[in-house]
């Protein structure tokens, strides 16, 4: 299933039924590292990842969802940003553009316009579980997560390209 037609929601919903009927605890969060990780197929789904686990007799399944947020956008911007994140004093997500010099942009006023419309939106799920030494990670983010992170690094290329003109200047 493409990106773009995934319902978040009922993905969720589906997610946490299939859990609940097969008696797993819930452990809450997922499990922040990348070592050691096997990522399910997309295509393959939820429902026959959860089978596996069954199968494998695993007990306990981490189990995560967060909704965007303007913390989420702001983050876009400060970690595709060339600077260090720390080097930026900003609280939100409209002071970036100005900050950027790109504030009059087009790319901005549409970064801004999108990710007020995506806030309280289900931006990403995750379903984990360990099996000798391995995550086992099932996630999905929904396509417009996919737009809203490539129009933040054109809004940061486009900083970088007005910084370097400025320079010659």
């Amino acid at each position: 299933m493409p990106e773009n037609d995934i319902n978040m929601e009922e993905l969720w919903q589906e997610v946490q039924s299939e859990i609940d009927s097969r008696g797993f605890v819930v452990y809450p969060n997922f499990i922040i590292t990348t070592d050691h990780k096997a990522y399910w197929p997309k295509e393959k789904g939820v429902v026959k990842f959860l089978d596996l686990a069954q199968e494998l007799e695993r007990k306990v399944i981490y189990a995560y969802s967060s909704k965007f947020d303007s913390e989420d956008a702001l983050d876009l911007l400060l970690i595709s940003a060339p600077r260090d994140f720390t080097d930026y004093d900003v609280e939100t997500v409209r002071e970036c553009p100005r900050l950027f010099g790109v504030e009059s942009s087009e790319e901005a006023k549409e970064y801004l316009e999108t990710t007020k419309f995506y806030e309280g939106r289900r931006v990403s799920i995750w379903v984990e579980w360990v099996f000798e030494g391995i995550i086992h990670t099932y996630t999905r983010k929904p396509g417009w997560y996919t737009d809203i992170t490539e129009l933040a690094g054109r809004i940061i290329d486009l900083s970088e390209s007005l910084a370097y003109e400025r320079s010659l200047f």
